[in-house]
């Protein structure tokens, strides 16, 4: 079994992996990585003047890597807790809800898909209720078991006190939990290892549950691989639309942009019949030689014509290729990218355009690595919030697909015309919870008894005639 500080050892060589992997992909998330040969050729070509104007002029930067993070995370979506046990539901629920997990769900699905991983760390309060935060690559690691069921067997965090500056950290095994604080002199190991380590032990009590309280985010397509960002695989297509949007920046304005010609212009000239410079050391002219200005001179030998412009519909070919080639890894629906995207788009065709996107988002999330996250966390939930209970709890997931109101409601009219259910349609086509749905049906239900109540009081001879010799009354009285 190993010690206390050989876990330390180990879950924090694997926080620095993960810091160095995630840096490059975290630059690109933010839009900031900037091409190295695009940055030198601004240089050459627009000189001091970007130096001058500092953040003002830079080489362009599309950010396409943050679009394609954005819209599977805005499609992915927890909307709460399910259970066939209705009360175990709605305790969890209640967790999720009174941690915003609905808020901080889709950072979790962000940071690990830009990071490769992020994590759920859940704590008991003093008061027997579950805590639960998000945690990000930078500070946190995990081990699983090596067999069946691959659970979390060990996990580090570590933090920096913001007024000491010292470091601090957390472990947590499968029954203990244990604070840790960063010494100014390495010690060896209390319990035998050969482990050096400035990493002393301040606290190791019982965590009195069965897990390590600790969910790992990541989306992993293959079983013997490591989980990779969502921006590793399209990173060098990102790279050349940032090429050409740097490269058509160029083009425009040396290109396509109409370039005038002069030839025979007489220069002013000073007394020593040497030709007057301006401020930049340039011959002045007789006139402003900019291409929204008159050119004129007095000079009869003057001739005036204008070179051929280039156009830039290459360029604009070269970087639709390219986001089409991401569209084909991400499965990201055109309309993010705005190819494609017509203002007749029917519903129908928005469909099969977000098709792709749609079959990805539930492959990683309701059906895959996402979805047995988030069910690890809310069992974990659960054991805290009822340590007796043994329902099963799982995610509900909101749909994926852009919802059209009008044939959302239609599909529900006709299954239940069809003979299902309102509660399964409901929560079928509608994405409606447990307690959603059981409202509604009482509200309805209440409804339909008050109208049947209405109609038998109409209905009943006694009543009418009690209702004609009121109404007769008032008549013979206002006369």
């Amino acid at each position: 079994m190993p010690t206390i500080l050989q876990w330390v050892r180990l879950l924090e060589e694997k926080i620095q992996q993960q810091t160095w992997y995630a840096a490059p992909y975290e630059r690109r998330y933010r839009n900031e990585h900037v091409l190295p040969f695009i940055e030198r050729e601004f240089r050459e070509v627009y000189g001091s003047k970007v130096d001058a104007l500092g953040s003002e002029l830079q080489p362009p930067r599309v950010g396409m890597a943050g679009i394609g993070v954005d819209a599977l995370v805005e499609r992915m979506t927890v909307l709460g807790a399910d259970s066939e046990d209705a009360a175990a539901a709605k305790r969890v629920d209640y967790a999720f809800k009174g941690n915003d997990l609905d808020v901080m769900q889709r950072e979790a699905v962000r940071e690990a898909l830009v990071k490769r991983v992020s994590f759920a760390q859940i704590d008991r309060s003093a008061d027997g209720r579950a805590v639960v935060g998000i945690e990000a690559a930078e500070q946190m690691a995990v081990h699983r078991m090596q067999h069946p069921p691959y659970d979390v067997d060990a996990a580090l965090k570590v933090s920096v006190n913001e007024w000491t500056g010292q470091r601090t950290a957390r472990l947590w095994l499968i029954g203990r939990t244990v604070d840790l604080l960063e010494a100014d002199m390495a010690q060896h190991d209390p319990e035998g290892s050969n482990i050096v380590s400035r990493w002393a032990v301040v606290a190791d009590v019982p965590s009195r549950l069965p897990v390590v309280p600790v969910v790992e985010f990541a989306h992993k397509a293959r079983l013997l691989a490591d989980p990779t960002s969502e921006i590793e695989p399209i990173a060098s297509l990102c790279d050349i639309v940032d090429l050409i949007e740097g490269l058509m920046v160029f083009a425009g304005h040396f290109g396509a942009v109409p370039i005038r010609f002069g030839k025979g212009i007489e220069l002013p000239k000073d007394k020593d019949g040497k030709p007057i410079l301006d401020k930049d050391g340039r011959p002045m002219l007789g006139f402003n030689p900019r291409a929204d200005h008159v050119w004129i001179t007095t000079s009869k030998d003057a001739e005036f014509g204008q070179l051929t412009p280039a156009g830039l519909t290459s360029f604009v070919e070269w970087s639709d290729h390219a986001v089409s080639q991401i569209r084909s890894i991400t499965k990201v629906a055109s309309s993010y990218y705005r190819l494609d995207l017509k203002s007749h788009m029917s519903a129908e065709l928005l469909k099969v355009d977000e098709a792709p996107m749609v079959r990805r988002v539930k492959s990683m999330g309701q059906y895959g690595s996402f979805g047995v996250a988030w069910r690890k966390l809310m069992q974990i939930i659960l054991m805290i919030e009822d340590p007796a209970s043994t329902a099963l709890v799982q995610p509900r997931w909101g749909d994926p697909e852009t919802r059209i109101e009008s044939a959302a409601a239609d599909g529900v009219q006709k299954l239940v015309a069809s003979g299902m259910g309102v509660q399964t349609a409901a929560k079928k086509l509608l994405g409606w919870s447990e307690a959603e749905v059981s409202a509604a049906v009482a509200e309805y239900d209440a409804a339909e008894a008050r109208k049947v109540e209405r109609d038998a009081l109409a209905n009943d001879p006694v009543v009418s005639a009690l209702t004609k010799q009121t109404s007769d009354g008032a008549a013979s009285v206002g006369a």
